[in-house]
């Protein structure tokens, strides 16, 4: 029987190899992604309030009120959201 002594040369360049194998698989698993369901779409639609929102109805009614120049703002709701959001 004949039994060769542990090659340092081979040892090194197979962990090298294994190295590479694990590096290149990291790589590939790096991309994220976001999918939302139907029913998650669905419910983008709601607002907190349990109130319907329509939002196309909403943009069209603003812009032709925008338009007419008859769209006017309550600078107090304006100035107490303000700061509702400050005071998050």
């Amino acid at each position: 029987m004949k039994v060769n002594g542990i090659n340092p040369n081979k040892v090194i360049s197979l962990y090298s190899e294994h190295k590479k194998n694990i590096e290149k698989k990291d790589q590939v698993q790096k991309n994220d992604t976001v999918q939302i369901s139907s029913l998650g779409k669905s419910l983008s639609s709601y607002s907190l309030d349990d109130k319907f929102v329509n939002s196309k109805e909403k943009i069209e009614r603003l812009t032709n009120e925008v338009k007419n120049g008859t769209y006017n703002i309550d600078s107090r709701l304006v100035a107490e959201k303000m700061i509702e959001e400050m005071k998050m």
